[in-house]
């Protein structure tokens, strides 16, 4: 480990960005990630990572978004942000994630995602989940955030992502 990922020095907080896309049947666009809980069956989440520094949220969302789905959405607005504590331990900084909505998709775009070649080492896959199953698959924190997401955008609590008092467009 090196000494600045280490225990008594975690890294300083993070900022996620993070999409939720859904399908014309209400299914929610989501992705296994091979690093953690890859043996497990919970652990899927809603495509995205963290922002680079400097990096506009919408455009951390929209880049990690098609680096991890093939999919490329203009992302303006947020449906919510959810701040994550440090972990027991310290070994990781408490977070910032911000959830921006990617919309819905017609039948055959929801049809056309795949996992991207490129995203195969951090990935295991992607699918569309129905939110009855998101505590099935998603660990605790990643289904309520989800369905927090899913509850803002039924109804109509999208807010747009300013960037320098202009609405951001990615």
């Amino acid at each position: 480990m090196s000494g600045e990922n280490a225990p008594a020095n975690p890294p300083g907080r993070g900022i996620g960005a993070v999409v939720l896309v859904r399908n014309s049947y209400g299914d929610i666009l989501m992705v296994k990630p091979r690093c953690r809980h890859a043996d497990q069956k919970q652990g899927w989440q809603l495509p995205g990572g963290r922002a680079h520094e400097g990096e506009p949220i919408t455009v951390a969302a929209a880049r990690e978004l098609l680096a991890e789905t093939g999919l490329k959405r203009k992302l303006s607005y947020l449906l919510m942000v959810d701040q994550v504590p440090a972990s027991e331990g310290e070994t990781s900084a408490d977070g910032i994630s911000f959830v921006l909505d990617g919309g819905t998709l017609d039948n055959d775009e929801a049809a056309a995602v795949t996992l991207p070649e490129s995203a195969h080492g951090k990935l295991s896959a992607v699918e569309w989940v129905p939110p009855g199953q998101l505590d099935e698959l998603a660990l605790p924190h990643q289904a309520a955030r989800i369905r927090a997401a899913a509850r803002a955008f039924a109804y109509g609590m999208r807010q747009p992502m300013f960037l320098l008092g202009e609405i951001a467009n990615a």
